[in-house]
């Protein structure tokens, strides 16, 4: 590109160099001049009035191309020069942006912001960086409440323990079968907790859904529901609608998943009506298991509240149910392992439910 422009601009220079001398020169010396070029012969005496001034007007003319090339090669090589420290600018400064909004989030200032670049490229990178930050900064302020959260779900049971058993140690509480009993009640609640939040820390790595089979939902929905109904006694009535539902699931994974959303059923609708399980495939081919109640089920804002860490609805209804407040999270996640799809919301005639949806087997 450079080579090109320079070659035109020293053709147009020599060009402007051969018509400056020619106009300078007197009327019949240019008329010797042109007859010359044309091949013809000059008039004699044209010609002899160019005879003296041609030696001048040839070295002109050939001095023209070496002026042309140095003049606007400098020309051309300060005007690149500026445009490559531009360029060279206009890259190196958002990079350097870059740098620096990466070692803050390295040192862990995930509010941090890139303004976008000069070219696409780092426009994208910027854009990228920008979400990663506040993707960190979700992901920080969700562990942050989620550790907060375990400690409180640990600590009123482990205070009840630390009590009861420095009681028992000071003889101020009688050491009975009943107390003790109390007491394992406590530590199964832990354990349960424990557990619940192991299940969660699998989700999304290859080793929370394993070994997937074509089997029917509906078998493993029976079986759940009677082992369910069997330890939850007399108190909740479990009413059963299951249909054909085959589906590819991990079935320690959705009976888990299916416990989860009975206990939570049974544990904030348990005394409003029968709970009923259906099982089927919909419209669209795809099969289903859902869990209805009849409770006073969930205002429109907590629909989407209630998948998150330790939600349980006693903060909507004031009720102090006991419970960890991770059934529906871990539902969610069993779910996403499947690639199904979890939902929640309000039937139409009143109470909750809970669907989960699987792709077609």
């Amino acid at each position: 590109m450079t080579i090109a422009l320079l070659y035109i601009l020293t053709d147009w220079y020599i060009d402007h160099a051969e018509l400056s001398a020619l106009d300078a020169l007197p009327p019949d010396a240019k008329r010797a001049w042109v007859s010359i070029n044309n091949g013809e012969i000059p008039a004699p005496s044209d010609l002899a009035a160019l005879a003296p001034l041609y030696p001048t007007l040839e070295e002109a003319t050939e001095a023209s191309p070496v002026e042309g090339v140095l003049g606007f090669g400098f020309l051309l090589i300060v005007f690149t020069s500026g445009i490559g420290v531009v360029l060279a600018y206009r890259l190196v400064a958002p990079l350097t942006r870059l740098t620096a909004a990466a070692e803050k989030i390295r040192q862990g200032d995930f509010q941090v912001t890139v303004e976008p670049g000069a070219t696409k490229e780092v426009e994208t990178l910027a854009i990228t960086i920008n979400r990663m930050a506040s993707e960190l900064l979700a992901l920080e302020t969700r562990l942050k409440f989620n550790t907060r959260a375990v400690a409180h779900e640990l600590r009123t049971p482990l205070t009840v323990l630390q009590g009861n058993l420095q009681g028992m140690t000071d003889g101020v509480i009688p050491v009975s079968e009943a107390q003790l009993r109390a007491l394992l009640a406590q530590t199964r609640g832990m354990s349960r907790l424990v557990d619940q939040l192991n299940t969660l820390s699998l989700a999304g790595t290859i080793d929370f859904v394993t070994a997937t089979m074509a089997t029917d939902l509906a078998l493993h929905a029976s079986e759940t529901v009677t082992l369910f109904q069997i330890s939850a006694g007399g108190d909740v009535n479990f009413r059963t609608y299951l249909a054909p539902a085959p589906a590819m699931i991990d079935p320690d994974r959705f009976r888990q998943a299916i416990l989860a959303l009975l206990e939570n059923a049974r544990r904030y609708a348990g005394n409003f009506g029968p709970i009923d399980v259906h099982t089927g495939v919909d419209g669209t081919g795809r099969s289903f298991i859902s869990v209805q109640d009849k409770g006073p089920g969930l205002p429109d804002y907590a629909q989407h509240s209630s998948f998150d860490m330790f939600w349980r609805s006693e903060r909507l209804s004031g009720r102090g149910t006991s419970g960890s407040g991770l059934g529906l999270t871990i539902v969610k996640a069993i779910a996403e392992g499947h690639n199904a799809r979890l939902e929640v919301g309000n039937n139409p005639d009143g109470g909750a439910y809970a669907k989960v949806t699987f792709e077609v087997a």
